[in-house]
């Protein structure tokens, strides 16, 4: 059997970071897949080469350019990571119209809502659902919707996740549906229910499954539908 290959946008310029700080190869290869950075220099060559692979992983990062959801960036948002914004949109659609199986994680699934017509609260500052000092460790709890691709996965009403960003989806984009919600109102999981796989979710679970089956379950069944 061949392996299955799955497409990461470079997340920043410099390879050695971006594999230093990277959990994903980890969760991937013990769900029997393996990855590819894709380099975004060139958007059109970007698709190309991820065409080539199996499934898109989405992965986290930096701010997304509230220009591309139609808002004046605000002093907290962070500077855009110009060669993602450019280039992700545009493997996103392209993985869609394949129907080839998409996993997006934390910057990942805001660009998925934003990609497809949604937006973005810039900062949830004053939700006051912000980053612990664990900042990996198991922290809230998501309550997740049945009947969903994401229950189907975990098995379970609630899970305990991590929380590592400021910015969350807001309007949910045309076609998405929600599938998990913080205790405090914050869209933690989004998917495209009539896509063979597209599902989208603002922790790191790349951060958990070594030790949390369930966890691991969202790229074990990634993997599956790659195959």
């Amino acid at each position: 059997m061949s392996a299955i290959i799955i497409a990461i946008p470079r997340m920043v310029p410099n390879p050695l970071l971006a594999e230093a700080h990277a959990k994903y190869p980890e969760s991937l290869a013990r769900a029997g897949a393996e990855m590819r950075w894709i380099e975004l220099d060139d958007p059109e060559k970007a698709v190309q080469d991820a065409m080539a692979c199996d499934g898109l992983l989405l992965p986290g990062g930096g701010d997304i350019d509230p220009k591309f959801y139609g808002q004046e960036r605000i002093p907290a948002c962070g500077e855009p990571n110009v060669l993602r914004d450019a280039a992700e949109p545009l493997l996103l659609r392209a993985f869609l119209a394949a129907d080839k199986p998409v996993l997006a994680i934390c910057r990942g699934i805001q660009l998925m809502n934003v990609a497809l017509g949604g937006d973005l609260y810039q900062d949830i500052k004053p939700f006051e659902h912000v980053p612990h000092n664990d900042h990996w460790g198991k922290i809230h709890a998501v309550t997740v919707r049945r009947g969903t691709l994401l229950s189907s996965i975990l098995g379970q009403d609630t899970v305990l996740v991590n929380s590592q960003h400021h910015q969350a989806v807001d309007k949910v984009a045309p076609g998405l549906v929600l599938s998990a919600l913080s205790e405090d109102g914050i869209v933690e999981g989004i998917e495209k229910p009539d896509a063979k796989f597209c599902l989208g979710v603002q922790w790191h679970p790349e951060w958990l499954s070594d030790a949390d089956p369930a966890m691991q379950g969202i790229f074990d069944a990634f993997a599956a539908a790659c195959r």
